[in-house]
């Protein structure tokens, strides 16, 4: 994998997670928090999903915490996969969000001995935040080349919703790329060639 927009991106999250922590800081001001706004504020045209509550189909009240998701590397096991720190290869969201803003986990995903992948993942209550910074992102970075664009939240019976965002674009990187925000983790996944079967399953174990 090799990133060649790296710059442009990292620039295009930054000045929009720069605006967000200066509306942040001036709600605060005024003694109100982003995340307390009712209707939640978002730019135009943005497909966020409002978190539900599985089990009564009403939104989850503000300032109450979250689900946790599961434990990545336990379902990684229990889809036969094994798993190597990135070293010399690394995640979108590990080069355009600083460390002092979240904390990043990433791994090479192997299984009989191919590579399948690679997973990263964050977890923070303004996910919505950094997902929304990085779609604005991505969406300036886009090379002529790009395709297979997916953006949607998908509404699940009985299950919470999550946004889903994939694409194509060699500029970026020679692999498929798929972000899944769901409830307060993002997710990031690259899918090696042939390989869709395996992370998409895996995909499902880790957003049931």
């Amino acid at each position: 994998m090799k990133m060649k927009n790296s710059t442009s991106l990292t620039v295009g999250l930054l000045t929009v997670l720069i605006a967000f922590g200066i509306f942040d800081a001036l709600l605060i001001e005024n003694g109100r928090l982003l995340t307390q706004l009712d209707p939640p504020i978002t730019p135009p045209n943005s497909t966020i999903s409002d978190d539900v509550d599985a089990s009564t189909g009403s939104s989850l009240q503000q300032g109450t915490r979250k689900m946790g998701g599961p434990n990545v590397l336990e379902i990684l096991t229990a889809e036969k996969l094994s798993f190597m720190d990135s070293k010399r290869e690394r995640s979108l969201i590990e080069q355009v969000i600083p460390s002092d803003i979240a904390s990043i986990e990433s791994k090479v995903l192997v299984q009989d001995g191919d590579r399948v992948g690679l997973i990263a993942w964050t977890e923070s209550p303004e996910v919505k935040i950094y997902f929304l910074a990085l779609k604005e992102a991505l969406h300036s970075t886009f090379s002529p080349q790009m395709k297979d664009l997916v953006d949607e939240v998908q509404e699940r019976e009985g299950r919470p919703p999550r946004n889903l965002l994939t694409f194509l674009d060699p500029t970026i990187n020679s692999e498929r790329v798929v972000f899944i925000r769901i409830r307060e983790r993002l997710y990031e996944f690259h899918i090696s060639e042939e390989k869709d079967d395996i992370i998409y399953d895996l995909i499902e174990s880790l957003t049931n």
